[in-house]
């Protein structure tokens, strides 16, 4: 079965605040973890404590299994960026344009 990519686009607050380079930590984290490829910049809102980033996995099965992982992925790429307090609240998933 051929895979299709995926797009997991996530927002995150952490309610302890952000000390200003959350931004750095998350691209690093997001250029470095095995399995994804970065989409897009990271942002962060210091005011509102909220970080959004992007990444794509490939998947075999469907969007679901791409959600379930995307999901954890989302949450691993948080603390490999060193921001354990973050919570997700909320995440979307598209399937990426198959003509790229």
């Amino acid at each position: 079965m051929k895979e299709q990519e995926y797009v997991i686009s996530f927002v995150a607050i952490n309610a302890l605040g952000l000390d200003g380079d959350e931004r750095e930590r998350l691209d690093v984290a997001l250029h470095h973890m095995p399995g994804i490829r970065a989409v897009g910049h990271v942002q962060c809102d210091a005011g509102a404590r909220t970080l959004m980033a992007s990444f794509a996995i490939p998947v075999a099965q469907a969007m679901a299994e791409a959600a379930r992982d995307g999901g954890r992925l989302a949450k691993e790429i948080l603390l490999s960026a060193r921001i354990p307090d973050a919570r997700l609240v909320e995440m979307t998933v598209q399937m990426s344009d198959p003509s790229h």
